[in-house]
């Protein structure tokens, strides 16, 4: 009885199309890609990033250059050590100095780094920070 059900819902299954499968894309490279900051509201002129390479960070925090350097695991577990964290002098509105500030109490506090798509979350005891890269080129179809 069994098998003659399953042979009677077969054709049923085989004439209803299958939806597509919606895949996550591949995380962007950690390296190499600008990262830039994401913020509760549009800040007039360049928008904070950071970039990271061969040991290095560099950026832009809305009013002053960051420079320093990190270490990360190289196993994928996530952990990451910013070190020498420095940032230019020019003083600039209290708004971007704010976000200054809490760049870099992230970055010298941080312990994860995490990319998922097109977003990098940096997690330490001074809290977080979530950025975004370019956005991943659609799927060919």
């Amino acid at each position: 009885m069994k098998r003659l059900l399953a042979l009677a819902v077969l054709p049923l299954l085989a004439a209803c199309p299958l939806a597509p499968v919606k895949r996550e894309p591949p995380p962007l490279p950690f390296t190499g890609t600008k990262w830039v900051l994401v913020t509760e509201r549009k800040l007039a002129g360049d928008a904070p990033y950071l970039e990271f390479g061969d040991g290095l960070v560099t950026g832009f925090s809305g009013c002053n250059r960051i420079m320093g350097r990190y270490m990360q695991d190289t196993v994928g577990a996530g952990a990451i050590v910013f070190s020498s964290v420095a940032s230019s002098k020019k003083m600039c509105e209290d708004v971007l100095m704010a976000i200054e500030e809490r760049m870099l109490n992230v970055l010298r506090s941080s312990t994860s780094v995490r990319v998922t798509g097109n977003t990098l979350k940096i997690d330490g005891s001074a809290g977080s920070l979530e950025f975004k890269g370019p956005e991943p080129p659609p799927p060919p179809k």
